[in-house]
């Protein structure tokens, strides 16, 4: 088997994908019609064409604008579905998917109809699919009052999902540091929740090392702007603190120039800990099957630095003892196997 099959065969988990960034074109379009939503574009392909942006403030205008397709549980539960379907068709047996709850709320959604939504969708993943997801849910950095805790109301109360593992932040990092939210994530720390923040993507080291020292962060997402500061380099690498990679965002958005100029060499080098993820694939025509292949082609990582890969994200996962003892059997037989 060449390697491009291999890599396709290979079981995998990905820590860092957010259901609103995986509304694949298609996808879209059927929503907006269903709830009589108008879209700047007349077909899944014509849609398919604006998937493109210059930089980051352009992508969050494009995310905002998918998010207007979503507005009841059912919606809720088919994006979902759609996702894993995707998910099962590249072999991902895990995943951690990211939602921002008060990104639907304040447009109006009940948080019912979004709970409902996900908790379908999510029994869906597993029993038509047989991929299994748990949920990230995000604080809104820059439309969120850092002092009204929405998100933490809403995980800690009756109407949050089922399968919830962390508190993620996300949103535009320029001008809205983590500090702010450390009350949240304290509070969602004592409520078994892990700090899974993202930092360190379109700001430099003082991002990370506020997601680290004031959310206490068990990942972080992104944080390739560490090596800007050899003694946040060590700190995540003696703390063993993990950095869930996305190759082809961080191209897109201008982080790197190419997939060979990125940092993933330089990241390994410094001993970190990192995953491999979409971030957010459909508006990055990207997959984890192509990130992985990216990072063998453009960075070298052979075959068993790639089931490395996996068995990292899955000893850094907050997936359940069943599906972690499932997938790691699977992974062993893959090196087995040679």
């Amino acid at each position: 088997m060449d390697t491009t099959d291999w890599i396709a065969a290979l079981p995998k988990v990905e820590l860092h994908l957010h259901l609103e960034g995986a509304l694949r074109p298609e996808t879209m379009f059927a929503l907006a019609g269903r709830n009589g939503v108008e879209l700047p574009a007349d077909s899944p392909e014509g849609l398919g064409a604006l998937y493109r942006f210059g930089d980051f403030g352009d992508f969050a205008r494009l995310f905002l604008t998918g998010l207007k397709v979503l507005r009841t549980a059912a919606d809720f539960a088919d994006a979902t579905a759609a996702l894993a379907a995707e998910l099962a068709a590249q072999n991902v047996r895990y995943a951690e998917v990211t939602t921002t709850p008060f990104a639907h709320i304040r447009r109006g959604v009940a948080a019912e109809e979004y709970r409902d939504g996900l908790n379908a969708g999510r029994r869906l993943a597993r029993t038509a699919h047989g991929v299994e997801l748990a949920w990230i849910c995000d604080i809104s950095r820059e439309t969120e009052d850092p002092g009204s805790e929405e998100t933490l109301g809403f995980l800690l109360g009756r109407t949050a999902p089922d399968g919830v593992v962390g508190l993620g932040l996300g949103g535009m990092e320029a001008g809205y540091p983590p500090a702010p939210f450390a009350a949240s994530f304290a509070k969602a720390h004592a409520n078994g929740l892990a700090a899974l923040p993202h930092a360190g993507e379109t700001v430099g080291p003082e991002s990370v090392w506020s997601a680290v020292r004031d959310l206490h962060a068990d990942r972080v997402a992104h944080g390739v702007t560490c090596l800007a500061d050899p003694a946040l380099v060590d700190h995540l690498a003696a703390h063993g603190i993990p950095l869930d990679i996305a190759i082809t965002s961080n191209v897109l958005l201008g982080l790197a120039a190419s997939p060979e100029a990125h940092p993933l060499g330089d990241l390994r080098r410094a001993g970190l800990t990192l995953t491999l993820n979409t971030d957010d694939p459909a508006y990055f025509g990207t997959t984890l099957t192509r990130e992985l292949r990216i990072a063998h082609e453009a960075h070298g990582l052979d075959r068993a630095a790639l089931v490395e890969a996996q068995c990292t994200a899955l000893a850094v996962s907050y997936a359940p003892a069943d599906v972690r003892a499932r997938v790691t059997a699977e992974l062993a037989a893959v090196t087995a196997a040679g």
